[in-house]
Parts: structure tokens; C-alpha cells; sequence
């Protein structure tokens, strides 16, 4: 009966360790995406009064950003 015991603890720690790390996995890929999406918010908020402001058009705004051409199309939808 004690062996039993032990085996049904080793399995729940086993258990118990897999679904920590995988909390864990799931808890940063949120976090990661979280932050590049803040970051793209931002983004458009700072073009947005960069026009308003300036009175430039999308792309003075975002060259003053420094926005790299491959993300534009994006901020410009």
C-alpha cells in the first residue's frame, strides 16, 4: 500500500510540474504578445498626432518615426 502511495505521488508531482511549466509557456507568449501589440497601438497613436499637430500625412509622420517600410502598410489600414 505504501509503494502504491509513492508511485501516486511521483505521478501527481510529474503531473503537477508539466502543467506548472506549461502555465508558465502560455503566461510569456501572452506577455510577449501583449507588448508588441501595446507597442503597435502606440505606434499609431504617436502618427496619429503627429498628423493632427503637424498636419503631416502618414508618411511624414512615420518617417519622423522611423518606422521600418515593411511595417507601414500595417499602421496605414
Amino acid at each position: 500500500m505504501l509503494k502504491n502511495s509513492q508511485e501516486v505521488g511521483v505521478k501527481y508531482m510529474r503531473l503537477w510540474e508539466e502543467l506548472e511549466e506549461a502555465r508558465r509557456e502560455g503566461l510569456e507568449e501572452g506577455h510577449d504578445s501583449g507588448l508588441t501589440e501595446g507597442k503597435e497601438i502606440e505606434r499609431l497613436e504617436s502618427i496619429k498626432k503627429l498628423m493632427e499637430s503637424m498636419g503631416w500625412t502618414a508618411e511624414q509622420a512615420m518617417d519622423a518615426l522611423q518606422i521600418p517600410a515593411e511595417e507601414r502598410e500595417k499602421y496605414r489600414n
